[in-house]
């Protein structure tokens, strides 16, 4: 559980790559990989673990470790602490928060190179000539941050928040950006007093709530971790990271029905990562499944499956109308010497074998779509979307576990009629058997006398005839049973089916990505087609033939036409979703930013001055823009303008310049941009496009 939450940013961060021999990734898994398999029982195999560990931790941190065994995270039995646990933690007081950072910035400086120690001392330079006012000390803070997650060295990091910290001891973001940096490396030991020392400070923020809950399970102390994460819920009941950190912990105390509400909150906050969600998901399907309880505990999992994944507004089709799969349509005789005798089972077998073949073509297109690698532009990343997938997965397992449950109870009912049946008909064979040995008897003792011979035939028909004609009642019984029970699953099935759009259709609207549409709409057409194939299935119930009177020459049952065949399940090709062209994604980094649109990506900075590049993925160009740049706010809203020249390289080497002026105005998350610009080459042109704001 590594959940590091900056104040500036909510995601888990880790350093790309210390100046060691290994990377830091490599480092963590040979780490985990000796807590995992230590027996810390052994006390010497534990110390002998705790040596590694803290060998390891300093390789990370550029130093020695001074806490132990940083980040344990083994499973104790009988709720034991892990041996890391025994060093003393430090108080959460001022004196103390102070000398850890002092200890950790000396470390760390003595560690930085000469180019970023230059930069640092001169960042440092700048805020003490304004006497380390909360504004400067808030940016050396968020500069640190930022160098947690986007830069290469974990020291330079260390030394801007250890500085801030020295020279703000009373600054919340200071304290908690020095906490997230020391529960990155691993000092989790040390992590908790600073991060107790933030609390005071602000004892209602859920970030270092959750941070805390997080330090305190690593450390094993469950009852301090649940404590602190739902205090971090009670302040912001929709908190992601804490629900998810909830959930890992009661799946470990194996609290199941906790864990699954905590799951879904913890998506629906996008507290998890897609991988993490549906690894979760799996473990606590699987466990209820093959719990004690039985069917109860697995019909409690899939009921606040559907529960949580229920649409609560309006609910979108997943694509138009006409690309759903419909249920198709099945008659089926109200007779059975129809059924059976008049061709209406043979149909249905037929039409099975065609939707088989059409499923078994689908499955072709099903594995080549999961084969398909997405074409992306050099150094592009493909979005993930794991809360939409996350759901559509929970989806759609769940909606093929409905069917699939449908189909079995069909079955199991279906077999119950068909033993009654089989009862019946073999009371009547036995019975026959016996007016059958009757009659020849009667017969041998006639010596060839017509009269005798008839008398015989006569009593073994008014014998065979009630009796053949009460099993031809009950078989009809039986198959009217049947239609019954049939036409009740078809009912059944239809509604997953349609259940299975409506409830998909949502998150599936969500996904913007050709690719993961493309991936999901093939998904959720696969389960469709399942749904499908088992009411088909259901349709190939096979019956006795009637039996043949003997004692009458009626062969009228033969003169009915066989039913028509269900029909054809219609072939679709389910579309992926295209990027809008008119919609724009700006994330606001301080005074720079990262635009993006279907075809180019921009990062630019204005404070005054103004400049920014672009590469344009779709004509291979790229755009470089030097100029002034001008903001205003009120509130939630802002408006930005740029002004200023530009100097575009083509594919081909061509060189064009002209000059360009940019507004944009934000309301919140949501705003609009307007662009004109006049080159040498293009002449003047204008532009304008939707924002979706991510601010940090």
């Amino acid at each position: 559980m590594r959940y590091v939450l900056m104040v500036f940013i909510f995601c888990a961060s880790a350093l790309a790559g210390a100046q060691t021999a290994q990377s830091p990734e490599q480092i963590r898994a040979e780490m985990a990989k000796i807590r995992q398999t230590t027996n810390w029982d052994d006390p010497v195999a534990a110390e002998k673990a705790n040596a590694e560990i803290k060998k390891l931790a300093g390789q990370l941190t550029g130093g020695k470790s001074s806490t132990g065994s940083p980040g344990n995270q083994q499973a104790q039995q009988g709720g034991s602490k892990s041996p890391g646990l025994e060093a003393k933690t430090p108080a959460a007081t001022k004196e103390n928060i102070i000398a850890i950072a002092d200890r950790f910035y000396n470390r760390s400086y003595k560690a930085l190179d000469p180019a970023s120690k230059i930069q640092f001392d001169q960042d440092l330079k700048t805020a003490a000539s304004d006497e380390f006012s909360l504004k400067a000390v808030k940016s050396l803070a968020s500069t640190g941050g930022s160098l947690i997650s986007m830069g290469d060295d974990h020291n330079q990091a260390c030394v801007y928040i250890t500085s801030a910290v020295k020279a703000m001891p009373a600054d919340t973001l200071s304290i908690n950006n020095f906490g997230a940096y020391l529960r990155i490396i691993d000092s989790i030991n040390t992590s908790v007093p600073v991060l107790l020392y933030a609390n005071k400070l602000y004892s209602q923020s859920p970030i270092i709530l959750t941070q805390l809950g997080c330090s305190y399970f690593e450390l094993d102390d469950m009852k301090q971790a649940e404590f602190y994460l739902k205090e971090a819920l009670k302040y912001d009941p929709d908190f992601g990271q804490a629900h998810t950190a909830l959930c890992d912990l009661y799946i470990k105390q194996n609290r199941l029905q906790d864990a699954i509400l905590e799951l879904f909150a913890g998506v629906k906050g996008i507290g998890f990562s897609y991988s993490k969600a549906s690894s979760n998901f799996a473990y606590l399907q699987s466990q209820a499944e093959n719990s004690p309880g039985g069917e109860s505990e697995k019909e409690k999992f899939w009921e606040e499956t559907r529960s949580q994944m229920n649409p609560p507004d309006a609910l979108a089709s997943l694509v138009p109308e006409v690309d759903r799969l419909k249920m198709p349509r099945f008659d089926s005789p109200q007779k059975v010497t129809d059924w059976m005798e008049g061709g209406g089972y043979g149909a249905a077998v037929q039409s099975y074998q065609g939707f088989h073949g059409q499923f078994m073509k689908f499955n072709k297109q099903f594995l080549q779509v999961h084969r398909e690698v997405p074409e992306l532009p050099p150094n592009a990343v493909l979005r993930d979307y794991p809360n939409e997938r996350f759901a559509l997965d929970c989806i759609t397992e769940y909606f093929a576990q409905a069917s699939d449950e449908e189909a079995h109870e069909f079955t199991v009912l279906a077999d119950d009629i068909m033993k009654s049946l089989g009862k019946a008909e073999e009371l009547y064979l036995n019975n026959k058997e016996r007016y059958v040995k009757e009659y020849k008897n009667c017969a041998e003792g006639c010596g060839g006398d017509g009269y005798c011979l008839e008398e015989c035939h006569r009593i073994y028909c008014s014998k065979e005839c009630p009796a053949a004609n009460q099993l031809n009642k009950e078989l009809q019984g039986y198959y009217e049973d049947y239609l019954h029970l049939f036409k009740t699953t078809i009912d059944n099935q239809k509604g997953i089916l349609d259940d299975l759009y409506e409830f998909t259709g949502q998150w599936f609207s969500k996904i913007e990505s050709p690719y993961w549409s493309r991936i999901y709409a093939y998904e959720i057409q696969r389960v469709a087609l399942s749904i499908i194939g088992n009411t088909f299935a259901a349709h190939m119930q096979a019956f006795p033939f009637s039996v043949g009177q003997e004692c009458g020459p009626d062969c009228s049952v033969f003169a009915n036409p066989a039913p028509p065949p269900p029909d054809e399940v219609e072939e679709k090709e389910p579309k992926e979703n295209n990027c809008p062209p008119d919609k724009k994604v700006n994330i606001g980094l301080a005074i720079c930013g990262i635009s993006f649109d279907c075809e180019s990506v921009e990062f630019g900075c204005a404070a005054g001055a103004a400049f920014s590049i672009k590469k344009n993925f779709v004509n291979k160009s790229t755009t470089s823009f030097v100029g002034v740049g001008v903001d205003a706010e009120a509130g939630f809203a802002k408006v930005e303008a740029t002004a200023g020249f530009t100097m575009t390289r083509h594919a081909n080497g061509d060189l064009d310049v002209g000059v360009k002026g940019e507004v944009t105005g934000k309301l919140g998350p949501v705003g609009k941009n307007y662009e004109a610009t006049v080159t040498v080459m293009e002449g003047p042109r204008t532009d304008s496009k939707d924002v979706i704001v991510v601010g940090f």
